[in-house]
């Protein structure tokens, strides 16, 4: 009874928000435009996904160009990720079957995870959920693409090979929520720190408050996933990158035209072992705290289960059609 009564709520809710959406839409031919509306106007096939997902369409990826100030990204954000990422193209299918081969070999450890040291649980987990939310969000590109004929802005972009905290959080991390945190928080924020500190050092304080709002945000989140009482870490998590990250960009700003630079074969490493060791710290603590852990450890185990059985029926169905085709032949012979 209650997983009957979740799925009718879950009906319910987003019933309510599509028919809420299907009336936004509606008015909005109604009433006179406003400053935040698109030219030309979506669709409606293209405006409920639009609103109800974390997603972005790509507009002339080609002839975009990036944000001059914008230290959250490497090089000065001269160049912006949805560039960087189409002129890379998308990721092959073989990138994605790898991944999921990686996430389905994490299966057997988290059933004996009695028998594994708690850290090595917690590291395993930050790279269940970069490919866990990578995938997620490939799956959802290929439907858009497949279903509304649009490409998606990306969500990742390889972040194990960030060269630096500006690289990671700018570039190749979670791309839309820095999207959505730049115009609402940082760029605000730069602009009212220019007045007071100039120009050159106001990026400090914007990524400062950034960072501070993500960390809010975040403990949030986990709140409402599990109920219990935030414990503070991931606030914790949140400034502390945001005090290291304005470190690093003061010394760039510093060293701007100096030679004192690491080549990639150096940072590459010290960033994702930086990244990993304060993520397993103070960030992925929260996941075993509010049992998202125990939630996506089942969830895995299940999409194996599932893949196993689709790959059982395929090879059932393939077998009996090459039996039912080599039989015919035989006939007809």
């Amino acid at each position: 009874m209650k997983v009957e009564g979740e799925i009718n709520n879950f009906i319910l809710v987003w019933s309510i928000a599509v028919v809420s959406l299907c009336y936004c839409h509606t008015i909005g031919k109604l009433i006179p435009k406003g400053p935040l509306s698109t030219n030309p106007s979506l669709s409606l096939r293209h405006f409920i996904p639009i609103a109800c997902l974390p997603i972005k369409i790509q507009q002339n990826p080609l002839s975009q160009i990036g944000n001059k100030e914008n230290p959250l990204s490497q090089n000065g954000n001269k160049e912006n990720p949805s560039l960087h990422f189409f002129k890379k193209g998308r990721k092959s299918p073989l990138n994605y079957a790898t991944k999921a081969l990686i996430l389905a070999a994490f299966v057997p450890i988290y059933e004996n995870r009695g028998n594994v040291h708690p850290k090595l649980i917690l590291l395993l987990y930050s790279f269940h959920v970069y490919i866990g939310l990578e995938i997620a969000m490939a799956l959802v590109a290929a439907g858009a693409r497949a279903l509304l004929g649009v490409e998606l802005e990306p969500q990742f972009d390889e972040p194990y090979l960030s060269t630096s905290l500006q690289d990671f959080w700018g570039r190749r991390w979670n791309l839309m929520v820095s999207n959505i945190l730049r115009p609402t928080v940082y760029n605000p924020v730069l602009t009212r720190s220019s007045a007071v500190v100039g120009r050159k050092w106001a990026p400090i304080p914007a990524m400062l408050t950034t960072f501070f709002v993500s960390g809010v945000m975040h403990e949030l989140i986990f709140y409402y996933l599990g109920r219990e009482k935030p414990t503070g870490e991931l606030m914790w998590f949140f400034s502390f990158h945001g005090v290291c990250l304005a470190i690093e960009v003061a010394i760039k700003k510093a060293l701007k035209g100096s030679k004192w630079w690491l080549p990639p074969i150096v940072s590459r490493p010290l960033t994702v072992v930086f990244v990993l060791s304060t993520g397993v710290r103070w960030f992925l603590p929260s996941l075993v705290w509010c049992k998202a852990d125990e939630k996506a450890r089942i969830e895995s185990i299940a999409f194996v289960e599932f893949l196993t059985n689709v790959y059982e029926a395929l090879k059932y169905v393939c077998l009996h059609l090459f039996y039912f085709i080599s039989a015919a032949k035989h006939n007809l012979g």
